[in-house]
């Protein structure tokens, strides 16, 4: 955190005193001077007016400045309390006070409210509810089909919508997360509670590692030949040994002994290395195909291959298989779907209620057990990935068809 020097702020566009705001917020006075530290550099990080556009906000909190995303939109929508194009820093301390562990829930529940009625009319409508759900998985880079989204559309209105008039008002909105506080989740940041610790919040300007960065090519331990894996997957010599200089930095991070641990890989790839995910640790799992608990060169190259724009479809497939097949009995099994997809929406910070989730599951087994023996096999996997070819979204990359 810089230095916060008053005299050089006291005439900025928007700037409001620390104490006052403090004052009309959870935040401490200390905390409010921290938050303008990284105010500053999220509205000098294209243009350095003291303001922040919507392009260093969708950057800053969302990665992204270009990508059109209705969420995205909505949130700098009600940042900006005075509708002029920009956040100033008193509504930037404001809005963010909303996410604070100690604000009201009333002001938590009201926030979403507003976030969810996109035509400002007061109230929450079907198509309102289905626009900014898929809003929210394409943040996320979730995908389900159609006819899930009408279905959870449609549960969340009936049991929300409780006059039947088509849509939710705030008084049934306020009942409707009552009887669903977990839909209030993400609207608690608990590291608002002492910001005077951090760097700056984690959601925000957390600036990548250069992954693909200079990193000499030499094998502590030996590795299988580049040319050799370049013969067996999607990749050339070149970026193979591209992919070696990511895999030296992930392999490296914790411990330097030329392959990649679990805890490596999950703070390499998932940012994480503490908490336990059933979907990441799944991953590691098939990226260790000689399952002896870490992964090497080649199982690293092999395993990136399957996400190629050019792998073969059936590699795609069977990956995808073998992700929800957890218990590895050859069959996937709804407890093994619904665990999944739990992990899946944990990963992405989603939250669905268990009954949409239970929906989700049964939706998926009519369609896919085609013999109604209540698991599914992987030739009626690979017939329902066919019909639903969405589902395989997320299994190609499409920069690793240019690593170099």
């Amino acid at each position: 955190m810089g230095c916060f020097c008053l005299k050089k702020v006291r005439n900025k566009s928007g700037y409001k005193d620390p104490t006052i705001l403090a004052s009309e917020t959870p935040f401490t006075v200390n905390e409010v001077k921290a938050l303008y530290d990284l105010f500053k550099r999220v509205s000098s990080s294209i243009i350095d007016d003291g303001l922040i556009h919507k392009e260093e906000f969708q950057h800053a909190v969302f990665r992204n400045s270009s990508k059109q995303n209705l969420f995205a939109d909505r949130v700098f929508d009600l940042f900006d309390v005075k509708h002029n194009g920009v956040i100033e820093f008193g509504e930037f301390v404001r809005s963010l006070s909303v996410f604070h562990p100690n604000a009201p829930i009333a002001d938590k529940i009201a926030f979403l409210f507003r976030l969810y009625d996109l035509r400002q009319t007061g109230y929450i409508e079907g198509e309102e509810l289905k626009e900014m759900l898929l809003a929210l998985l394409g943040e996320s880079e979730l995908v389900l089909s159609n006819d899930m989204v009408e279905m959870i559309v449609e549960k969340a209105m009936v049991e929300a919508d409780s006059n039947g008039d088509g849509k939710i008002d705030e008084e049934e909105w306020r009942e409707f997360v009552k009887n669903n506080p977990s839909v209030l989740k993400n609207m608690t940041l608990p590291y608002l509670k002492d910001l005077t610790s951090l760097a700056f919040p984690s959601f925000v300007l957390n600036n990548e590692a250069e992954i693909m960065g200079c990193v000499c090519m030499k094998y502590r331990v030996k590795h299988e030949d580049p040319t050799i894996l370049a013969a067996e997957t999607c990749f050339n010599e070149t970026e193979v040994k591209a992919l070696y200089e990511l895999f030296r930095q992930l392999s490296s991070s914790l411990v330097d002994d030329g392959y990649i641990s679990k805890e490596e890989f999950l703070l390499g790839l998932f940012r994480n290395r503490k908490e336990q995910n059933l979907f990441a640790n799944r991953m590691f799992q098939l990226f260790d195909a000689n399952n002896d608990g870490f992964i090497g060169f080649g199982e690293f190259v092999r395993s990136l291959s399957i996400f190629h724009p050019d792998a073969p479809r059936s590699d795609k497939v069977g990956f995808a298989f073998q992700l929800y097949d957890i218990w590895q009995t050859g069959f996937i099994e709804p407890e093994e779907v619904k665990e999944m997809i739990l992990a899946l929406l944990n990963e992405s910070n989603l939250v669905l209620s268990d009954d949409v989730i239970d929906v989700i599951v049964d939706k998926t087994f009519k369609d896919a057990d085609s013999n109604k023996d209540g698991k599914i096999d992987m030739k009626e996997w690979d017939e329902f990935v066919a019909h639903n070819p969405i589902l395989m979204k997320n299994m190609t990359i499409p920069h690793l068809m240019d690593l170099t």
